[in-house]
């Protein structure tokens, strides 16, 4: 007499393991997103005044001082707090002045692991 056993059935789905790691990766890039889209939001209304300030016909005429308070004034306007003038380069090139802003963000993320995020945005005006 010959007891059949049953063929084993093939495991479906992950296991509590899996879905542990899935969540814990999960969570890991939810906070890196909470962390880093205010940083780009910034970024975005920096990138916006500095073509507003293309487009003003006013800003021909201003000293380079007058010219980082103006821009520093209109970050401030929209929202961005924490810059520093020292990130600004103004240069009067031939086709006119060019405004260079260069900054880095660091931002905690879990203990001493932190995410660094690097801008540089430019724009010429023409004279």
């Amino acid at each position: 007499m010959s007891h059949a056993r049953p063929t084993p059935v093939r495991q479906r789905g992950l296991t509590f393991i899996s879905w542990l790691l899935v969540i814990a990766i999960t969570a890991f890039f939810f906070l890196l997103g909470i962390k880093m889209v205010p940083t780009y939001i910034e970024n975005f209304a920096i990138k916006k005044v500095l073509s507003n300030v293309a487009q003003d016909h006013g800003s021909h005429n201003m000293s380079h001082r007058q010219f980082k308070n103006s821009l520093l004034r209109r970050f401030r306007i929209d929202g961005v707090y924490d810059f520093s003038r020292d990130n600004i380069r103004i240069t009067k090139i031939n086709q006119g002045i060019r405004i260079d802003v260069q900054y880095e963000v660091s931002k905690p993320i879990i203990g001493n692991v932190s995410v660094v995020m690097n801008f540089s945005e430019s724009i010429v005006i023409p004279e």
